[in-house]
């Protein structure tokens, strides 16, 4: 009898994906690079969020002034962001110099790492086919590239990575818990990067955390003390030196506007329904959402291995917890806020483009 289980996890199919995956996933992040720096800087420069950023940080470039960042010359409070973004802007113009390629070189790094990042794990997380499926979905995701995030200058294809890594730091410590210690710098880049968005990986870990249990045996005290130590005096550092400049003005304006009023109304008109992302997922990103309806018309799946297409999370609370607080915090905390705009689905598509990675995969090994 012929066993399909075999087949989809150490079957035929599934070694020749593991023999062809360095230059399968070489084919892929050149696909990601391509869509990524090709003519990035031939985009026309957007308002708001990009231009401030790209004059705040030619500012900081020119004038050094790293702690409180300026527009025009004076300290800036429309953009209640702390300042990594600019920071990193400010370094690639004093490095590479100033031109709408280097403002958009951290960005698209970040978009192409992110990429980088979830085809490693990936494949050792669910199978060569999985990751290099996966990896090709997010290289070419309209939403990933463009839309606010790898060919902008803003915060979001940074924000998106940072939130990965913590969804990969969470994921390997299951039986290696003090890998969570590198939970301490991702979550100080994040809110170095986007002050109280930090609420979005804090509440994963929690879910997982909690949700998910532990090992027996295991100690994660240890780590998670490093790990808050280590994101508590990079975030620490900043805070002081910003209230020592002005105080809590700039410090009260990133938590009562960027947090309270951005989840509580719906800011600079960008309202929209519990449908909303939903939506937005459907017109940009249909052809995948057909590639995946296809694929289970054209390879019906049988209970078997449908069984196997969830076999890491079948058994594995820890895993289970992850995936389903990386689900709540990329979709169900955007969808609760009032403030809503496309972009900030961005750090779901990593999850998106393995979700259908992984479907897809069922139709090839």
């Amino acid at each position: 009898m012929h066993d399909s289980t075999a087949c989809f996890h150490g079957g035929p199919g599934a070694e020749s994906w593991t023999r062809r995956f360095r230059a399968g996933a070489a084919l892929v992040l050149a696909l990601a690079a391509i869509n990524l720096f090709v003519r990035l800087d031939r985009e026309i420069v957007t308002e708001w969020d990009e231009a401030l950023y790209a004059i705040s940080a030619a500012e900081t470039a020119r004038n050094g002034n790293w702690i409180g960042t300026t527009f025009g010359g004076t300290l800036d409070y429309y953009n209640t962001k702390p300042p990594l973004n600019v920071w990193l802007i400010a370094a690639s113009f004093r490095t590479f110099g100033v031109n709408l390629f280097t403002l958009r070189l951290a960005s698209a790094t970040a978009a192409w790492l992110t990429v980088l990042v979830l085809l490693v794990w990936a494949r050792r997380a669910f199978g060569a086919a999985t990751a290099l499926l996966a990896g090709l979905v997010l290289s070419a995701t309209y939403g990933f590239i463009y839309v606010h995030s790898g060919r902008s200058a803003n915060t979001d294809a940074i924000f998106t990575l940072l939130v990965l890594l913590t969804v990969v730091a969470l994921w390997t410590a299951r039986d290696r818990p003090w890998r969570l210690a590198w939970l301490g710098p991702i979550v100080a880049a994040v809110f170095l990067l986007r002050g109280m968005a930090v609420l979005m990986p804090l509440i994963l870990i929690a879910g997982a955390l909690i949700v998910g249990g532990r090992q027996p045996g295991q100690r994660r005290w240890p780590a998670l003390t490093v790990a808050a130590l280590l994101a508590a005096i990079p975030i620490g550092a900043w805070a002081y030196a910003r209230w020592r400049l002005d105080g809590f003005e700039f410090l009260g304006r990133m938590f009562h506007y960027d947090f309270v009023a951005r989840a509580a109304t719906p800011l600079e008109g960008h309202t929209g329904s519990l449908l909303y992302y939903p939506n937005n997922l459907q017109k940009d990103h249909y052809l995948w959402l057909l590639a995946v309806a296809a694929a289970i018309v054209l390879f019906p799946v049988t209970r078997a291995r449908f069984r196997q297409l969830g076999a890491e999370l079948q058994g594995n609370p820890y895993a289970q917890a992850i995936a389903g607080a990386w689900l709540g915090v990329t979709v169900l905390i955007p969808t609760l806020m009032q403030t809503k705009v496309a972009w900030y689905l961005n750090p779901f598509y990593p999850l998106f483009a393995l979700i259908v990675g992984r479907t897809l995969a069922q139709g090839f090994v």
